[in-house]
């Protein structure tokens, strides 16, 4: 348990050296913040004892003026710490939001398949809030609460030695019990940041599938869902304030006995003689500026179990290590670039294949149109030529070199996907176009929008805004718009994953013009489960199991009665007259 603590608080002051000039800044503020408030008893102390003297009012003017510019110092103070501690915290947390995104978008498939959205962003951003909430907060309540405690127990050793210990011996002792105390509920905090994580992701997935839900009658699963979810989220958080309210005991009964005992030594000390008034009331006016303090400090410490509970879900985010390692140095020769897959074995890490012995030849420039049922592997083909993946065996060669010797950055230049499901953002058609990317003149995205049909965008300007989601075009636009995007990276291999499976026949018309003339000069490999979609592939591999049981010319299968695609053929041109035939009206 320690090493993981003292781990995560490492991890944290890592986080916090580039912005040490800040922090440095924020520690004189704070020293300053805690001398003012040591100030103002010192001076009433002298006041009460030039008063008791039988001191002239000419002599009080000057102590009693110089109390009231400590007490306005300190509450401009206050207001410049709350100032320079919150900036500085949330400027430390936002690059750790911007590492930790970078981080999720550079983990591999495997691990998108078991986190959410909405469990990601509670992780990026509420568990990353716990800490800024601890930089911006409990820092400088803790550091003015040490800097005013020690600042205290010098004082008194001045004016009597044997406060300052006094002081000294009970401020050790209320510390340790606020340590004692310290790790009781962060696993509590942990578990129920977790559980928040995976409330947060239910209703991200809901809201995204909220269409089928209602069309299918399953909102009142969706509903008991979100109330089993929501129940799990308030035990956790029971069982945390459970944790936190023990804590809080000890420390209330801590100061409590603090504050009592210094009223009983200050009164009997005073009764001996052995103190003035003034010192007396000095002694009484720091046993309540120390409780304000440790009061603060323990209404905090719920802050820092919840920041403890972050940075160890932090650490854990920051841990992960993606599977494709951007390690390679060689570059495969420029123009079309030949695909093969040679003894691939893959499956998504739970033993279960999802393909077995693939062994594929595309040659450059040609195209390849891959079938097959439902869960027969060739998604995953696709996404291993992307290196969205790795594969458990075998390898994989974009124009004769390994795909994993090939760089990252060039392979996604020079590989490129046009999904079933198009993501369009909220932001201009340019915006869409370039992923906003600002350098792209705006000659070349017009060019790429007219080059696949949409002419009409431009006349009506690439700088007009799209809704979120890319609301204001049609599933068959944004079909047509991901083909503008390839068409502005110029690729040299195109992977085209049912990308007119949600369309219309007229509209799929338009998308299959479009791909033939993206099929020129440019090695493409078509996933698809409508085979009119394939007439203008050269090659078709037929997929069955996870093995590639037909490899071969298109027009050369189609011509072979016996071949599996002729097969196929002939069941979707069944298909289709059935369908046919049940829309003519009798």
């Amino acid at each position: 348990m320690s090493d993981g603590r003292s781990a995560h608080w490492r991890a944290l002051g890592e986080l916090l050296r580039p912005h040490a000039r800040r922090y440095a800044l924020l520690g004189l503020v704070l020293a300053l913040g805690a001398a003012l408030p040591l100030a103002g008893p010192l001076l009433i102390r002298t006041i009460i004892d030039r008063a008791t003297a039988g001191a002239e009012l000419a002599g009080l003017v000057a102590p009693a003026l110089a109390y009231l510019a400590v007490a306005v110092a300190a509450q401009l103070v206050a207001v410049a710490v709350a100032w320079v501690a919150t900036t500085t915290a949330w400027r430390t947390t936002n690059e750790l939001r911007l590492r930790l995104t970078g981080q999720v978008l550079g983990l591999d498939h495997e691990f998108h398949r078991s986190h959410t959205a909405g469990e990601l962003i509670q992780r990026i951003d509420g568990d990353v809030t716990s800490v800024s909430d601890f930089l911006s907060r409990v820092v400088v309540k803790v550091g003015s609460a040490a800097l005013l405690v020690v600042g205290m127990v010098l004082v008194l050793l001045v004016v009597d030695w044997r406060l300052g210990v006094g002081l000294a011996v009970y401020v050790v002792a209320a510390v340790a019990v606020v340590f004692a105390g310290r790790d009781r509920a962060v696993a509590e905090a942990s578990e129920e940041m977790g559980a928040l994580a995976s409330l947060y992701g239910g209703i991200e997935e809901r809201l995204t599938a909220s269409e089928d839900l209602r069309a299918n009658g399953a909102g009142a699963h969706a509903l008991w869902r979100f109330v089993e979810e929501s129940a799990a989220v308030l035990r956790t958080a029971v069982r945390r304030e459970r944790a936190y309210l023990n804590v809080w005991r000890w420390i209330n009964l801590a100061v409590v006995s603090g504050g009592v005992l210094a009223l009983v030594v200050g009164a009997a000390m005073v009764g001996r003689g052995s103190l003035t008034v003034g010192t007396a009331f000095l002694l009484f006016q720091y046993t309540q500026l120390l409780r304000r303090p440790l009061e603060e400090v323990m209404d905090q410490l719920e802050v820092v179990q919840k920041a403890n509970g972050g940075m160890v879900r932090v650490l854990q985010l920051l841990a992960e290590r993606p599977t494709i390692l951007d390690t390679g140095t060689t570059s495969p020769a420029p123009g079309p670039l030949d695909v093969e897959l040679d003894g691939i074995g893959f499956h998504y890490g739970d033993g279960e294949p999802v393909l077995r012995d693939v062994s594929l030849r595309i040659a450059a420039g040609r195209s390849l149109g891959v079938v097959g049922r439902t869960g027969s592997g060739k998604t995953t083909i696709s996404r291993l030529v992307l290196r969205l993946v790795e594969p458990t065996e075998g390898e994989v060669r974009l124009g004769g070199v390994a795909i994993a010797d090939i760089p990252l950055s060039e392979l996604r230049h020079r590989v490129a996907l046009v999904p079933q499901e198009v993501q369009l953002f909220s932001g201009s058609v340019r915006d869409n176009v370039t992923l906003f990317d600002g350098t792209v003149p705006a000659a070349e995205v017009e060019a790429a929008l007219g080059h696949v049909g949409l002419d009409h965008l431009v006349s009506a300007g690439i700088d007009r805004d799209l809704g979120p989601g890319g609301s204001g075009l049609s599933a068959g636009e944004a079909q047509l718009l991901a083909l503008a995007r390839v068409w502005l990276r110029r690729p040299d291999i195109v992977v085209l994953d049912e990308a007119t499976a949600r369309v219309d026949p007229a509209t799929e018309e338009r998308i299959e013009a479009a791909i033939a003339d993206l099929l020129r000069d440019r090695t493409v490999i078509a996933i698809a489960h409508r085979l009119s979609t394939l007439a203008h592939v050269d090659e078709i591999a037929v997929v069955e199991g996870g093995r590639v049981v037909e490899h071969g010319d298109r027009a050369a299968l189609t011509a072979d009665d016996a071949s599996r695609f002729a097969a196929l053929l002939r069941l979707s041109d069944a298909d289709l007259s059935s369908a046919v035939a049940e829309e003519v009206p009798t």
